[in-house]
Parts: C-alpha cells; structure tokens; sequence
C-alpha cells in the first residue's frame, strides 16, 4: 500500500495525487493535521529516510525556523517537535514497504509502480528509439 501524508494542500501535494491517479495507482492519503501522527508512525519514517531529518524536515519552512531546532536534539525531542508542529515535515511524504520520497519530484516518483510495468514502458520507449532510427 502507498501511503502519503501531507499537511497543506499544495501544488506538489496536488501533483502527486494526479500522477498516482494516472498510472492508476491506489494511495492512501492522510492529513497529519486532522489526524496527527504517532511516535511509531514519525520513528518510522526516520528509519525508512535515506538521510534523516535532512529527507523529512523542511528547513526553509517558517515554523522549522521559528523553532531554532539545533544539532544536539535527541531522537525523542525530535519526534516530539514533529507531533507537536507537523508543519515541519517537508510536503507531501510519500512511501510504501520499500521507499520514501518528499515533495514532487518525477524523477523519484517512478519507484512506486511496479517492476514490470517500468520494464514494459522501457522496452517499448527503446521500440520507438529503434523504429524512429530506421526512418
């Protein structure tokens, strides 16, 4: 299951509820302001980041900087910030079993359909490299 939280309606959020809904993908969506996250919900997220709070926690954002969140947090404070101000988190989260992504980046995005279905489309976008080649 495709899960994606998100806090404000924004056009990345947006973005990315069409793109599921064009490769025909189901996605579970969820507001983290009107149903908050717990701290086995955010822990996992932190465990599934490449990076840490640098993949999740949106430093440009005006409440991550009204809270002068410094370096020497420990992993409770940090979850404890995030329950308290979700607008921290960085827009929409998106992930499954096996990959997180954030913001709308089409790039990324691809890793959730299935393995089959991107070696299908490869195969037939290297058919019309080849087809286009002869002509």
């Amino acid at each position: 299951m495709i899960n994606m939280y998100f806090h404000t309606s924004d056009p990345a959020k947006n973005k990315m509820v069409r793109w599921f809904k064009r490769q025909h993908l189901s996605l579970q969506i969820r507001n983290i302001l009107q149903k908050p996250l717990s701290k086995a919900e955010i822990t996992k997220l932190f465990l599934m980041s490449d990076n840490g709070t640098d993949d999740l926690l949106a430093q440009r954002a005006k409440a991550t900087q009204a809270l002068a969140l410094g370096d020497d947090l420990t992993f409770n404070e940090m979850i404890k910030a995030v329950q308290a101000h979700p607008q921290i988190l960085k827009n929409p989260i998106v992930f499954d079993e096996h990959s997180l992504i954030t913001g709308f980046n089409l790039e990324k995005v691809g890793v959730f359909i299935p393995q089959k279905e991107r070696k299908r489309e490869r195969l037939s976008l290297f058919g019309q490299l080849y087809m286009a080649d002869l002509i």
